[in-house]
């Protein structure tokens, strides 16, 4: 392999790691109507969530913790209604609100 490829093959990891994770996005809302962290983290938990941590993804609320089938999971929460869009286990979907509405 030259050095042309290997910096090649660098260069291009090094930008994808930079955006977020694509997994999902949710649409644009106004950053103001947003639910915050300790209203979300009341709603999981109320629901049977444990939250370990999150963070703004995609536009999104990206939830990690373990869900009410206390599987350990990455979930996508809309950032004003505060439901449920994408939860996935290890890399594998296992909810998807765009599956449900169909």
């Amino acid at each position: 392999m030259t050095r042309s490829m290997i910096a090649l093959i660098l260069l291009s990891l090094s930008t994808t790691g930079a955006h977020a994770t694509g997994r999902f996005h949710c649409e644009a809302t106004d950053r103001a109507a947003w639910l915050g962290e300790t209203q979300v983290t009341e709603r999981l938990t109320a629901a049977g969530w444990q939250v370990s941590h999150m963070k703004e993804d995609g536009g999104c609320w990206e939830v990690y913790g373990t869900d009410p089938q206390n599987r350990r999971v990455e979930a996508y929460l809309h950032p004003v209604s505060g439901e449920v869009q994408l939860v996935s286990q290890r890399g594998t979907v296992v909810f998807d609100i765009r599956d449900a509405n169909e």
